[in-house]
């Protein structure tokens, strides 16, 4: 079974927000870990949130500390506090993307120059030596 992406990570920082972590502030990974089976989450969804967190800018993951340490970024905060979503690209712009691609129309042409010219053949033109006529 897939679980949306969203739902891991708000799991993620609901245990920031559980610890009371502010921003700025730092979870150790193992402290993380630890708390993650509460979640009934598998530890790969784990992962893939850190992940996805790190990417958004809404945690930094620090390893120069005695252990690696996730910090809560004041994006993070914000999201934690329902303020901010994910970005959607605006529908104007998804509806373009999504929508077949449409030629643009040929511009029209007077009745006149739409007619094939056909030149006349040369004498001969088509024909076989052995053609009588």
């Amino acid at each position: 079974m897939s679980v949306d992406e969203d739902v891991i990570e708000a799991a993620v920082l609901q245990i920031f927000a559980d610890r009371q972590v502010p921003v700025g502030g730092h979870l150790s990974l193992e402290v993380l870990r630890a708390e993650w089976p509460q979640t009934q989450l598998r530890r790969a969804d784990l992962a893939q949130a850190v992940r996805g967190l790190v990417f958004d800018g809404e945690l930094e993951l620090d390893e120069e500390s005695e252990g690696p340490v996730l910090i809560l970024t004041p994006r993070g905060h914000q999201r934690l506090r329902g303020g901010l979503k994910k970005e959607e690209p605006p529908r104007g712009m998804l509806a373009t993307l999504l929508s077949p691609w449409k030629p643009a129309p040929a511009p029209a042409a007077p009745a006149a120059a739409s007619l094939r010219h056909t030149p006349t053949p040369e004498p001969g033109f088509g024909r076989r030596k052995t053609d009588l006529f």
